[in-house]
């Protein structure tokens, strides 16, 4: 069970997120940005651990991946940045300390990462030039 500090920490975030998506709106932030802080808020007031990850992997694959819309394109190009950034960090702290196919997957993995993240640029590029016609 939760403990009530991880509770309150929760309810505190929620609490900001929804700020954020006040100010969010006066500022023009991108109402797909706005969405998922909205919806991230609602999760963490209600305890919930699923509806946040499933709202944001839903976004990217319906209105990015298939509709090619920009924000949720950015939104997983961001994501895999800063995932293969975690991945290259642990491999660079345990390069001299682990098995040698652990760390043949771990290049796996920052290659994977950076051939979607390079297929994510060329979309947001193709995106670009769609606007500018």
């Amino acid at each position: 069970m939760m403990d009530d500090k991880q509770r309150e920490s929760d309810l505190a975030r929620a609490h900001q997120l929804r700020d954020e998506v006040m100010q969010g709106l006066h500022a023009g932030e991108p109402a797909e940005r706005l969405l998922l802080k909205a919806i991230e808020s609602m999760a963490l007031t209600e305890n919930d651990t699923v509806s946040f990850a499933e709202a944001k992997q839903t976004m990217i694959a319906v209105y990015g991946d298939a509709l090619a819309q920009k924000v949720p394109l950015e939104i997983e190009l961001e994501e895999f940045q800063k995932r293969r950034e975690r991945i290259k960090e642990s491999y660079e702290r345990f390069q001299n300390t682990e098995e040698p196919d652990t760390l043949e997957r771990m290049l796996n993995a920052i290659r994977t990462h950076d051939h979607r993240i390079e297929y994510l640029k060329a979309r947001l590029a193709d995106h670009s030039q769609e606007q500018e016609e």
